[in-house]
């Protein structure tokens, strides 16, 4: 495989990578999440939306590293493997982590109205 030699195929990879992205099932429901915190970020900026908003998109990140990393463990075997098994739930932690921390953050902002 030849390495990427300008910026522009640098950016076409990057664009491939987010097309096979969006095909994951759990992924349309994080770009909702993504799209709404946007939103409300440009409606009402303030510190909470924003965090929400960067970790929604960090959110994405992990969720593309932690589907290349089931990708690439597929590749090495379908059969069940216990080690193959943990290495899966890890990345699954990792997103969940990131879910909590954007949960903990709105209910945070919305603290105040309760």
């Amino acid at each position: 495989m030849q390495k990427n030699k300008n910026i522009f195929a640098a950016t076409r990879n990057a664009f491939d990578g987010i097309k096979e992205l969006i095909k994951e099932k759990s992924v349309l429901r994080e770009l909702v999440l993504v799209a709404f915190a946007i939103i409300y970020f440009c409606y009402k900026p303030n510190v909470y939306t924003v965090l929400v908003a960067v970790l929604s998109l960090v959110l994405l990140a992990v969720e593309a590293l932690n589907t290349a990393i089931e990708k690439t463990c597929d590749l090495i075997t379908l059969d069940h493997h216990p080690e193959i098994k943990k290495i899966k739930d890890l990345g699954a932690a990792a997103v969940f982590i990131i879910v909590l921390t954007i949960g903990l953050i709105f209910i945070r902002y919305l603290s105040p109205f309760f």
